[in-house]
């Protein structure tokens, strides 16, 4: 049996970490639509000092030097300090040689001696069979905490059903406006923006992944955004105004200019007191055409959301978003 050395990869070390990135980018070509972050984001946000979340990256090495896979171990740092996100990926052709089992038994480690004691990973799957992901992390003991659908939304067939919904939103919004904005949140929303990102997680379905809601504040939104900058990607945002001038609900879509046929759906939530008006399908539809006047060779926009997340399902359906994919969030117990 081959010797495979598990080490850790130096960020900065900028032909290590193309490598890196370019292992994990072959493990998940075998998916419908290509999700991943792409090269030119993740050789800036991998290197970017980040106060909220401790990553450490691991290749998986042939006697060659030749990478073979690839995983990462992320620790949020402010809230959730039980928890730690790991990726495990291996190309198809190095598969079945306990690579992926090495790599995980590393993450596993990492988050072990950080104090974390649950770990969790998605596993991508085909909607009625498993998948390499799904089949290995069960054989490791994970269970599924959470069953996500990844959703396609194509812009040009979806385009022409706009207007229908748009008049069924607005008939149904009385009071409530909508305001909306671009990367950077304007200073008038910034602390109702911070107050519903404050409240998310309490406010979607999690299933049996123990996510604590995450403290947000001005100075907090204003790195993240400047984080994001730095990456190039832009976004497109769309927020709720209550009669009373509070922000109930939020929905942003984002894309990379560089590489404009793909946008991806961030956050969509209002506040439960607050459904029932077509809030949530208003701003999806303030964020999607403000994505095709300013990138009108945009063709798809991808999202993910949890399967029992009925209201915004919904809206989804109703926009002519289609699944393609589950995407179980799966819990192991360190």
């Amino acid at each position: 049996m081959t010797t495979i050395e598990i080490r850790r990869v130096d960020p900065l070390d900028e032909a290590l970490l193309r490598a890196w990135w370019e292992t994990g980018h072959t493990a998940f070509a075998e998916r419908p639509y290509d999700v991943d972050e792409p090269w030119s984001v993740s050789r800036v946000s991998l290197r970017q000092p980040n106060p909220d979340l401790v990553q450490v990256l691991l290749g998986a090495f042939d006697p060659g030097g030749a990478m073979v896979g690839s995983a990462s171990a992320k620790m949020p740092q402010r809230e959730n300090p039980h928890l730690v996100y790991g990726t495990v990926s291996v190309p198809p052709d190095h598969r079945r040689r306990g690579i992926g089992s090495r790599l995980l038994a590393a993450v596993e480690d990492i988050g072990r001696q950080e104090g974390r004691s649950v770990l969790l990973v998605e596993a991508a799957a085909p909607l009625t069979q498993e998948s390499p992901g799904t089949l290995f992390g069960a054989a490791r003991g994970f269970a599924v905490g959470n069953l996500e659908e990844v959703k396609v939304l194509d812009l040009v067939a979806s385009e022409p059903a706009w207007d229908a919904c748009e008049q069924e939103a607005h008939a149904a919004r009385g009071d409530y406006r909508l305001v909306t904005w671009g990367t950077s949140t304007p200073a008038e929303h910034v602390q109702g923006f911070c107050d519903l990102l404050g409240v998310f997680f309490s406010n979607v379905p999690l299933g049996e992944v123990p996510l604590e809601d995450m403290v947000w504040t001005p100075e907090r939104l204003r790195a993240y955004e400047d984080r994001l900058c730095e990456t190039g990607f832009e976004e497109f945002t769309a927020a709720v105004v209550a009669p009373d001038g509070s922000l109930v609900g939020v929905s942003d879509v984002g894309l990379l200019p560089q590489e404009p046929e793909k946008a991806e759906v961030g956050i969509t939530l209002v506040l439960p007191e607050h459904r029932g008006h077509r809030l949530g399908m208003a701003m999806k539809l303030a964020t999607h055409r403000a994505l095709r006047a300013a990138y009108p060779q945009c063709r798809i926009v991808v999202t993910a959301n949890a399967g029992a997340n009925a209201h915004m399902n919904a809206v989804n359906e109703r926009l002519g978003y289609r699944v393609v994919e589950r995407l179980p969030e799966l819990k192991k117990d360190l």
